[in-house]
């Protein structure tokens, strides 16, 4: 997996990082169109993350940690139960954060993940 531009990444990190208190704005009534959009581009790209792992309820513990990972800045080894190691973890939050920063069009064409798995 290629590794995306610190600046794309940071982005695509903050917007993750900002989902929960989007969602608060969400339940409230007062979000912008901007909310709605970012939480289901982040919903969308965690749901389509780790699909190598067959197991459903795997892959969404998986997927859950992952998430919580960016939101609250843990690092693997302060992850309890990952279910795979170190570099397969961070693989897959690479993968997460490249998939917002694609919904969002950050990305040249040629890197965007949707394009890559069509063409192996």
């Amino acid at each position: 997996m290629e590794k995306l531009d610190a600046d794309v990444k940071a982005i695509a990190r903050s917007i993750i990082q900002g989902n929960e208190k989007r969602k608060k704005r969400i339940k409230t009534g007062n979000a912008s169109a901007f909310d709605f959009q970012a939480v289901k581009i982040v919903d969308n790209a965690l749901c389509a993350s780790c699909g190598n792992i067959e197991s459903v309820r795997a892959r969404r513990q998986m997927q859950e940690k992952i998430y919580k990972s960016i939101v609250y800045n843990m690092p693997y080894e302060y992850i309890a139960d990952a279910l795979c190691g170190r570099r397969q973890f961070y693989e897959y939050r690479q993968e997460f954060i490249k998939r917002v920063a694609s919904a969002m069009d950050m990305l040249p064409e040629h890197e965007r993940p949707e394009r890559q798995q069509d063409t192996q």
